[in-house]
């Protein structure tokens, strides 16, 4: 099948609830693409167009950083949408962690410190231009095979200078993660302290092997993550100074006027915590993500 008199596609990659990515082939380049799709379900919605053209705007707003790069937003003579961007070789986040974890261990944090600095970099050049991604999470940050990383999945962001989309009363983003603010379903009260406190929650993640709030429904994941103490990082990484926990509690903090009030202001407290650590404190050697 071809797209645009231009992108013949290939087998699906990866897909969510409103939309699909493809591989494809530039017929005029030669080169491979991934090219994302709305759902036919929603693909006359025109709120979700919406958010598809937002998503492109964020990404080119985004250039020369960690984002994932676009290439083009077509249209289909039909009036679909799709947004075509670069082909990415590697694995999420998430899947980096399960192998790390596999094999019984935790990630190092200077290994960690490698894949997030740029997202962090990302982050704050995004909310400069006032952007918020809000559905960080593992699986929307891809370490590539040959070095580096993007973050993926615009499909949710916020323009802070743009009318909301998103309904009174609904939830946007992943239980595990997302701030206390958004599961009040009020959208006209958030900002870019929600990215802050679900970048922290990645890293609780990352070195501890679970998320913050563990729990078996989304209701009690809601009532640990609105009102419930801060977990112990400490306890779960002893390796880790316990000065950790002072910067989980800021970090995860429920008020976001308690929480640390700039993504770099939260990692340059995580980093000078970690640099205590004395088995830290020594050059990182060459490390695989394998």
């Amino acid at each position: 099948m071809i797209i645009g008199n231009r992108y013949e596609l290939h087998e699906i990659l990866g897909q969510g609830g409103h939309g699909v990515v493809h591989r494809a082939t530039d017929r005029r380049t030669r080169t491979q693409v991934a090219i994302k799709f709305l759902h036919a379900n929603v693909a006359a919605d025109p709120e979700y167009n919406v958010r598809m053209l937002r998503e492109a705007q964020a990404m080119a707003a985004l250039s020369g950083t960690s984002a994932i790069r676009v290439h083009e937003l077509g249209a289909e003579k039909d009036g679909a949408l799709y947004l075509v961007m670069e082909l990415l070789v590697g694995k999420d986040l998430s899947h980096v962690l399960a192998s790390i974890e596999a094999r019984g261990a935790r990630i190092d944090p200077r290994l960690l410190f490698e894949f997030l600095g740029p997202i962090v970099d990302t982050l704050e050049a995004a909310h400069q231009r006032g952007i918020v991604h809000r559905d960080l999470k593992p699986s929307n940050i891809f370490v590539l095979e040959n070095g580096g990383v993007r973050l993926l999945d615009f499909g949710l962001c916020k323009m802070m200078s743009a009318a909301s989309l998103t309904m009174d009363g609904m939830v946007a983003g992943s239980p595990s993660y997302i701030a206390p603010e958004v599961w009040k379903g009020n959208p006209r009260i958030l900002d870019h302290r929600i990215d802050v406190y679900s970048l922290a929650a990645i890293i609780f993640r990352s070195l501890a092997g679970r998320v913050p709030f563990d729990a078996p429904t989304v209701y009690e994941k809601f009532k640990l993550a609105t009102t419930g103490e801060r977990p112990s990082l400490h306890a779960l990484r002893p390796d880790l100074s316990p000065l950790i926990d002072d910067w989980v509690r800021q970090a995860l903090a429920v008020d976001p006027a308690m929480r640390f009030q700039n993504v770099r202001g939260m990692w340059n407290a995580l980093r000078g915590v970690i640099g205590t650590t004395p088995s830290l404190r020594a050059p990182s050697p060459t490390t695989s993500v394998a």
